[in-house]
């Protein structure tokens, strides 16, 4: 067990990790994360830390991971539900990035439509690499663009949420009302800033970004997760099993991309509520009933032109067969089906439409960009 009240401990972990990797345990990593978090380690011991755990594969060891969320997790500004049967319902989609696809906000949009459909949403973006700018009035588990051209915050900020009036009270009573919320990284997680700066000198994915998927405050029990390749979804799904995940889907495009793919085959690894892990392949005309579409037809564009093609969705002017409109329902559909609100992918397909046309998606942003401003 860790020992949060001795000294920091975190230069003979150092030894062990760099010296003799193999004697490096899950209890030394979370105790170095901790220290890390708690602002106890120099930047060049946290910088050593995350270099040796990228060089020494231990980001990519299950039980390491989960030791780390659950840090994080520890350091989170918390996020109490007195309704357990609300909190049990809760679901989150979320991406690792990484990909460099440049895609419009699937995740973001993708879980509107869920939510209007009915399922209990609290989105998390990842933690951003680039820019972590410590600001105490911003908010959303989500995070503003790193290397895309509109960050989840930025889209939405775009149009008409005030993220910044969203505190952790608030959060159940928005889920609870509009079946969405959207949490802000950088309000949730403070004590990232005592990482922001080696993450950014060092320029290349860490732990941090494996982290991300587990570090939502709301604590889902399912959530849809991307990933940029197939060997981080084969010990992504088992990360989220040990961390206490009920039902989970981590889904990689065959392009490198982290979403379902609209352009092929999508590598998929189910943790069902027994425990059991699957690895199947997916495809959005064999499995969900669409088209398939190029990558380059997805494209994002900045937050006001994502902006635009949001409200065109939401307003179901998108004609039938549009690239973005099947990308988000093939993504939401995936929500659907990890939520219990469907059965199949085609049958999440046509839940998620429907919530398009009857304006239920629309209703469910409307209702929390509403209350947010209403915070003012």
């Amino acid at each position: 067990m860790s020992d949060h009240s001795s000294e920091p401990q975190i230069r003979s972990i150092l030894k062990t990790l760099i010296m003799h990797p193999h004697n490096f345990t899950a209890e030394q990593a979370h105790q170095a994360l901790h220290e890390i978090m708690s602002g106890l380690a120099t930047p060049a011991q946290i910088s050593a830390f995350l270099v040796a755990c990228r060089l020494h594969r231990k980001d990519a060891d299950p039980v390491i991971i989960a030791s780390c969320g659950k840090v994080m997790q520890e350091h989170a500004v918390h996020v109490h539900f007195h309704d357990q049967a609300l909190a049990e319902e809760i679901v989150d989609i979320v991406g690792t990035g990484g990909d460099g696809h440049n895609t419009f906000n699937v995740s973001t949009t993708a879980a509107i439509v869920a939510a209007g459909a009915g399922c209990k949403v609290a989105k998390i973006p990842n933690l951003p690499l680039q820019k972590y700018v410590y600001r105490i009035q911003s908010y959303q588990h989500g995070n503003r663009a790193s290397s895309s051209s509109s960050g989840s915050a930025d889209f939405l900020e775009s149009y008409g949420c005030a993220l910044t009036n969203v505190t952790s009270d608030l959060v159940p009573g928005m889920i609870a009302e509009h079946n969405f919320c959207f949490l802000f990284a950088e309000k949730y997680h403070p004590a990232m800033k005592n990482a922001s700066k080696p993450r950014r000198e060092i320029g290349v994915p860490t732990i941090f970004n494996i982290l991300g998927p587990m570090s939502n405050p709301a604590k889902p029990k399912r959530s849809v997760v991307g990933v940029h390749s197939k060997w981080v979804g084969e010990f992504m799904i088992e990360a989220l099993k040990l961390s206490g995940a009920k039902r989970a889907m981590v889904v990689c495009g065959a392009e490198g991309l982290d979403e379902i793919s609209p352009a092929g085959e999508t590598f998929t690894w189910t943790l069902s509520e027994d425990g059991q892990i699957t690895f199947t392949a997916i495809h959005p005309t064999h499995d969900f009933g669409l088209q398939t579409h190029t990558l380059d037809s997805v494209r994002g564009g900045g937050p006001a032109d994502n902006v635009q093609t949001l409200e065109r969705l939401l307003a179901n002017e998108l004609p039938e067969n549009n690239p973005i409109l099947d990308f988000v329902l093939l993504n939401a559909a995936a929500v659907l089906v990890v939520a219990k609100k469907a059965q199949t992918f085609k049958e999440g397909v046509e839940i998620a439409r429907a919530a398009i046309i009857d304006g239920r998606a629309k209703a469910a942003l409307e209702g929390f960009k509403n209350d947010t401003q209403a915070r003012n």
